[in-house]
């Protein structure tokens, strides 16, 4: 590029740039800027808003945990798997709600489970149910891959 080119257009260029920066600098009033205004209650609102939606997750998980656990205790291959145990501390006293059949290798994560399940103390029955799943006769067995009780 020839050197008296190249010198004007560099001289038009800051002139550009000077007339630019005039006029950005002779306003007299200056930019305006909009900040909406927040409140504490706003705040406190929105913070609610926050914990609320994290203890619904956290309910939700912990839903989906005990779905799956239950899930576990009952699954099973075999009848040798399965087992009888009390539902309730009252057991069979309890009627048939107070037993089921489990995969014995989870009778430990099924007495947890039931601790965390009752929380009120009941008083048993004196005298023990006859129904089928408390008789004599009643066993363990794995029907379609679930622990159940036949008489």
């Amino acid at each position: 590029m020839n050197p008296k080119i190249k010198g004007i257009f560099l001289l038009v260029c800051a002139v550009f740039v000077l007339a630019l920066a005039a006029s950005f600098f002779s306003r007299s009033n200056p930019i305006e800027v909009q900040i909406p205004l927040v409140t504490r209650q706003m705040i406190d609102e929105n913070q609610a808003a926050i914990k609320s939606a994290e203890a619904k997750r956290q309910n939700a998980a912990a839903e989906r945990k005990r779905a799956e656990l239950e899930k576990r205790l009952y699954q099973c291959q075999n009848d040798n798997e399965c087992i009888i145990v009390d539902k309730d501390p009252c057991g069979c006293l309890k009627g048939p709600e107070g037993v089921t059949a489990i995969n014995s290798a989870m009778s430990l994560e099924f007495s947890r489970f039931m601790q965390g399940q009752s929380s009120v103390a009941s008083v048993c029955p004196s005298v023990a149910s006859t129904e089928r799943e408390c008789s004599a006769s009643a066993r363990p067995v794995c029907q379609q891959n679930v622990c159940k009780i036949v008489y």
